[in-house]
C-alpha cells in the first residue's frame, strides 16, 4: 500500500479524520497493543457486573484494546465507558464487523448457545471462558473456567456451598488476579441533565433521599417485596421526614403510580421510560438505594450509591457491594431457589421486615444528609 497510515493506531477511524485531525503517521500514533474481545450478552445486570474485569486486565495487559460485544441496550448502557475502546451490537451488522477482524484473546462468559457460538466462529490467537461444543452445547474452554461453569449445574453448589462473589469467580475462571475494584458507568451530560431536571423539586431540599426500586424483571419469581410491602416502607421513611423516589421500567409504570398513590402522592416518581443512561444517572441522585437483585443494584453499585440490598430467591454470597451497602437476606428455608413462579403467602420477600428495611437505610446514610 502506498498511502502511509496507521491501521493498529487506536485513534485511526477509516470513514473520517481522527480526534486529532493531522495525517498519518503522527506524533499522536498509538498502537492498540493486545486486542482482546469481550463476549457478554444477558441480562444487563450481568453485563454491568462484569464491568469488574476491565481494570484487571488493564492492570495485566496495560498496552492493549479491549471490544465489547452485547445486545443494543448492553451497548447503551456500556458507551462512554473509558476503559471500553469499542463497543459493537450483537446484531448482523456488528457480527460481521467482528468476523472480519483477528483478536489476540477472547473472553467469553455467557453460558447461551448464541453467545458461547460467536466465541467458535470468531478468529483469535487465544479463546477463555464458554464456548459451543460440536453438539451444540455450552462447553468451558480449559479446566480453569470449570469451577464457574459447573455452579449452572449444580444446584447445592450454587446455593450454598460457593462462598464467592460472581467477580471473583470470573477472574479466577480466566486467571486474571482480582484486586477488588468496583465496577462503574458513566452517564453522558444529557442523561445527567434530564436527571437533575426530574430530580428539581427534590433537590431545593436538603433532606436525604431514598430510593426505591420496585421492580426486578420478569424472570424469577419474588425478587421483588410485594407492592403492599413497599407501601409500608415508604410511608415508614415518609414518617421518618426523607424524601422517598420511585425507580422502576416499563414494567412497574402503573406499580409506581399504585403505590405513589397509596403514599397520597407524596413520593417522586423518576418515570419508566428513561433510557439506560438517564436511569444510571437517576440512580446516582439517590443519597441510599432499595432494590432486589436486579439491574438497579449493579447501578447503583457503579454510581458508589450506599445500597440495602434484598435477596429472596437469588443467592446474595455473589454479590460484592463494595462495602458499601447491606444485604438483607430472607431467612424463608425454601431460599434460594430461582424458580420462575412462586405461589406462598407471605413469600420470600415479603418476610423481610419494613422495619429491619428502613433501619438499614438509616444506618447507611452519610451523616451529612439530614431529615
Amino acid at each position: 500500500m502506498g498511502l502511509k497510515i496507521a491501521l493498529d493506531c487506536r485513534h485511526f477511524i477509516g470513514d473520517r479524520p481522527c480526534t486529532f485531525k493531522m495525517k498519518c503517521i503522527c506524533e499522536n500514533y498509538s498502537p492498540m497493543g493486545k486486542r482482546i474481545l469481550i463476549i457478554k450478552l444477558g441480562a444487563l445486570g450481568d453485563v454491568v457486573r462484569t464491568l469488574s474485569l476491565l481494570p484487571s486486565l488493564k492492570k495485566v495487559y496495560p498496552k492493549s484494546h479491549i471490544s465489547w460485544v452485547s445486545l443494543p441496550n448492553g451497548v447503551r448502557i456500556l458507551k462512554g465507558h473509558p476503559l471500553i475502546d469499542q463497543l459493537f451490537a450483537y446484531d448482523s451488522p456488528g457480527i460481521t464487523a467482528l468476523q472480519a477482524q483477528e483478536f489476540d484473546l477472547i473472553i467469553s462468559l455467557d453460558k447461551e448457545p448464541e453467545p458461547a457460538g460467536l466465541c467458535n466462529i470468531l478468529k483469535a490467537k487465544e479463546k477463555k471462558g464458554i464456548c459451543l461444543s460440536k453438539w451444540g452445547t455450552p462447553q468451558p474452554t480449559d479446566p480453569k473456567v470449570e469451577p464457574y461453569f459447573e455452579l449452572g449445574l449444580d444446584d447445592d453448589l450454587k446455593f450454598f456451598k460457593n462462598k464467592k462473589t460472581y467477580p471473583e469467580l470470573i477472574h479466577e475462571a480466566l486467571d486474571v488476579p482480582y484486586r477488588r475494584e468496583p465496577y462503574r458507568l458513566y452517564p453522558d451530560k444529557q442523561a445527567k441533565e434530564k436527571a437533575q431536571r426530574i430530580f428539581s423539586s427534590f433537590t431545593q431540599s436538603k433532606r436525604a433521599v431514598v430510593g426505591l426500586n420496585t421492580g426486578a424483571g420478569n424472570v424469577f419469581a419474588c425478587k421483588a417485596p410485594s407492592k403492599e410491602k413497599w407501601v409500608e416502607i415508604a410511608k415508614e421513611l415518609l414518617n421518618l421526614g426523607y424524601l422517598v423516589a420511585l425507580y422502576g421500567g416499563p414494567y412497574e409504570k402503573e406499580l409506581n403510580q399504585w403505590i405513589n398513590k397509596a403514599c397520597d402522592n407524596q413520593l417522586l416518581d423518576t418515570g419508566t421510560d428513561n433510557t439506560e443512561m438517564e436511569f444510571v444517572a437517576l440512580v446516582g441522585l439517590s443519597d441510599v438505594f432499595v432494590t432486589g437483585d436486579t439491574l438497579g443494584l449493579h447501578v447503583a453499585i457503579s454510581q458508589g450509591v450506599p445500597t440495602v440490598a434484598l435477596f429472596g430467591p437469588t443467592c446474595a454470597q455473589e454479590i460484592d457491594l463494595f462495602d458499601n451497602g447491606v444485604k438483607l437476606v430472607t431467612p424463608a428455608e425454601c431460599a434460594p431457589c430461582y424458580k420462575r413462579s412462586c405461589q406462598k403467602n407471605p413469600n420470600c420477600m415479603d418476610i423481610i421486615s419494613s422495619r429491619e428495611i428502613v433501619q438499614a437505610v438509616v444506618n447507611l446514610l452519610p451523616k451529612s444528609c439530614t431529615v
